[in-house]
């Protein structure tokens, strides 16, 4: 019988394999969707922390460029709501209303059907002047850029009137023809009085002014192929970290009806009329139940009663499960509060 030790011979070992065989499990049970929402909010803030160090360690050494760069820093949702502060109620305006509303409050919640959206958060998003008009624009101008007047005015008159040669034309079809180096004056002035609009605001439009200048030139360009414009036919993109589609998404979307702090309604608030603070999105939902209830409707439990109502917030299915979750995202690194839920004395 041979003494000598027993060698133990070791088998390669797959590690990727078996680290996907395990987000698979995870991902196929609906109760571990949220487990795996965290882990990926660790790992990318994690990862972001770790770049910054790097960065910061090799000030001497200078990395290519990126084609576009990137747009500038994040920053949190803050204040009221548009409606809060214009005193409106949802019922009485038009603003943030896409006219589709989800199912019934008994149809079964429409999750995604698997983890896929997540791939979208896996680097920088790039988007067209299209894009930033979804984001931005269309909940009150509406995709056709004929807004709901009287309320809400048509966004490409103004636009059009940036334009020289649409104003020769037109002036020339009214019989008041005027010269092109008038024209050029004159749209001149509208694009400054478009720009300004777009960084102050309005009546009742709130102030986009944390829109960068390469994404103002994106949107504009594209407003211009919305509006007719001739000449503006090439689309043009910028590349915004996922973080930064999330806060465009948050501020120029759910800002119009939901106040970025305060405590979560509770049902007989609900019914009330109160709206739920943005932030507690990601205190009171998960990643799959927010991308459900923009996209897709999902029922509210409202009232002393506790009965399921479909709810007063449209659908938002112009927006992808990617561009939702890159919200949450944003929402989870840049949170505007965590607020506490309300305690009140029993009778």
């Amino acid at each position: 019988m041979d003494a000598s030790p027993m060698r133990t011979i070791r088998t390669p070992v797959d590690r990727r394999a078996v680290r996907t065989r395990a987000v698979e499990s995870l991902i196929t049970s609906r109760a571990a969707m949220r487990v795996v929402t965290i882990s990926l909010v660790i790992l990318v803030s994690t990862c972001l922390g770790l770049g910054t160090m790097i960065l910061a360690a090799a000030p001497h050494q200078h990395p290519a460029p990126l084609t576009p760069p990137l747009s500038p820093v994040v920053s949190r949702v803050e204040g009221l709501s548009n409606f809060h502060r214009l005193g409106l109620l949802m019922e009485s305006s038009a603003m943030g209303r896409t006219d589709v509303w989800g199912n019934s409050p008994d149809a079964p919640a429409l999750l995604p059907a698997d983890g896929s959206y997540l791939e979208g958060l896996s680097g920088p998003m790039t988007l067209t002047g299209a894009d930033l008009y979804r984001f931005n624009c269309q909940p009150c101008h509406r995709a056709d850029g004929n807004g709901v007047p009287p309320e809400v005015n048509a966004i490409t008159g103004p636009v059009q009137a940036t334009s020289a040669t649409m104003i020769v034309n037109r002036m020339k079809e009214r019989g008041r023809p005027i010269s092109a180096s008038f024209a050029r004056e004159l749209a001149a002035g509208s694009k400054k009085d478009l720009l300004d609009r777009l960084k102050n605001g309005g009546q009742k439009m709130p102030p986009f002014a944390y829109l960068s200048d390469r994404e103002i030139t994106a949107l504009v360009s594209y407003l211009n192929v919305l509006a007719g414009v001739p000449g503006h036919v090439k689309p043009q993109t910028v590349r915004e970290p996922v973080t930064r589609v999330g806060e465009l998404i948050v501020k120029s979307t759910c800002h119009i009806c939901h106040d970025a702090t305060g405590s979560w309604p509770d049902p007989g608030e609900l019914l009330q009329g109160f709206v739920p603070p943005i932030g507690g999105f990601t205190t009171e939902k998960s990643m799959p139940e927010l991308i459900s209830k923009v996209r897709h409707g999902a029922p509210v439990v409202m009232g002393v009663l506790n009965m399921r109502y479909r709810g007063r917030m449209p659908v938002f299915n112009y927006l992808s499960d990617s561009e939702v979750a890159s919200a949450y995202l944003y929402l989870m690194m840049y949170p505007a509060q965590r607020p506490g839920r309300i305690r009140r004395p029993q009778n």
